[in-house]
């Protein structure tokens, strides 16, 4: 089922969760809760902070950018790793401004991330 209203789709989004003890993704809005079947990823980024090196996702969490997870597909669509072990896709608005972000260095590639740089080998 394709969600089209924006604000229902962004508290869709906002609702997906991992139930460790199901083994399964499910979305809960309000009282409503159901199993999500996921055929590409269940989390995208949304937006990076590159004064932080946090990256925003759609159930409205951020957590620090693993850039070491940093990888295109064939796509060249951006994903990282979230939440210590599921894939993320990159929006396109977040793709843009993570990619603002990125310099070349001696060994390939590395993301701003406030005062820091860090290694992104996935892109090189």
């Amino acid at each position: 089922m394709r969600v089209t209203h924006p604000r229902l789709h962004a508290a869709f989004l906002a609702g997906v969760r991992w139930a460790e003890e199901e083994g399964t993704f499910v979305v809960q809005l309000g009282r409503f809760r159901g199993w999500l079947e996921v055929e590409d990823t269940a989390f995208f980024v949304t937006a990076y902070d590159v004064g932080t090196g946090e990256i925003e996702l759609s159930d409205r969490t951020r957590e620090p950018l693993r850039a070491d997870t940093l990888a295109a597909d064939p796509d060249d669509v951006l994903r990282c790793t979230v939440k210590g072990r599921f894939a993320a896709r990159f929006t396109r608005a977040a793709q843009a401004h993570l990619l603002d972000a990125v310099e070349p260095d001696a060994a390939g590639f590395a993301v701003r991330a406030g005062r820091e740089r860090l290694r992104a080998p996935g892109l090189s």
